[in-house]
């Protein structure tokens, strides 16, 4: 399994987001070379462009505590903090499932969802939701993460798909419809702003 960081990004004042993008991009390339450092996929949501969520995926939780430690991260955060507020969910990653076609997709969503009762039986549904939105046309990639202590009984899924109307098709499959009988579910349709969506290993898969 890979440590997933997911951040929720709020501009304080919505006329920052050119300045705001400015130093993540330039954020995430110093990340990048940081030992650990797997992947990332930072995306601006369609329905409320002052919000940014950034998925980032490590080897060990201590390679990102390293990071945290650093002086460049703590002068980076410091800068981010005067513009955004930040929500940050240390989470486990628990399913990655790429398509066929493979490629970025430039269409995707966020789903943070809730689950109250048997955390194993939702698994299992998501499971089974990603694995029948892989055989739809525009399918590109899936990852399921389970958030460790800041949202009890909280995961937080990553779809990527070709194209918005790919993305809606999945969600009218029974198996979609099975997982939110399980969870709350609150989407966030996105656009893609960065990422490298580079190769490791799949995280019980």
């Amino acid at each position: 399994m890979s440590f997933t960081v997911i951040n929720t990004f709020t501009l304080k004042d919505p006329a920052d987001a050119e300045a705001f993008e400015a130093r993540f991009l330039t954020h995430v390339e110093w990340m990048r070379s940081r030992p650990g450092f797997l992947a990332h996929q930072a995306v601006r949501a369609a329905d409320r462009p002052e919000v940014y969520v950034n998925l980032g995926w490590w080897e060990r939780p201590e390679d990102f505590q390293a990071v945290l430690a650093s002086d460049t991260f703590k002068e980076h955060a410091e800068e981010f903090h005067r513009i955004v507020d930040v929500d940050a969910d240390p989470s486990m990653g628990l399913m990655r499932l790429d398509g066929a076609a493979g490629g970025r997709g430039d269409a995707l969503s966020v789903d943070f969802l809730t689950v109250g009762g048997d955390r194993d039986a939702f698994v299992a549904a998501w499971r089974a939701y990603a694995t029948a939105a892989a055989e739809l046309e525009g399918f590109v990639a899936a990852d399921l993460a389970a958030s460790l202590f800041a949202r009890p009984g909280g995961f937080t899924a990553l779809t990527r798909w070709r194209s918005a109307g790919a993305a809606d098709a999945a969600r009218l499959l029974p198996a979609y419809a099975a997982v939110a009988e399980l969870a709350e579910v609150r989407t966030v349709p996105a656009a893609h702003l960065a990422g490298d969506r580079a190769p490791f290993a799949p995280a019980g898969a």
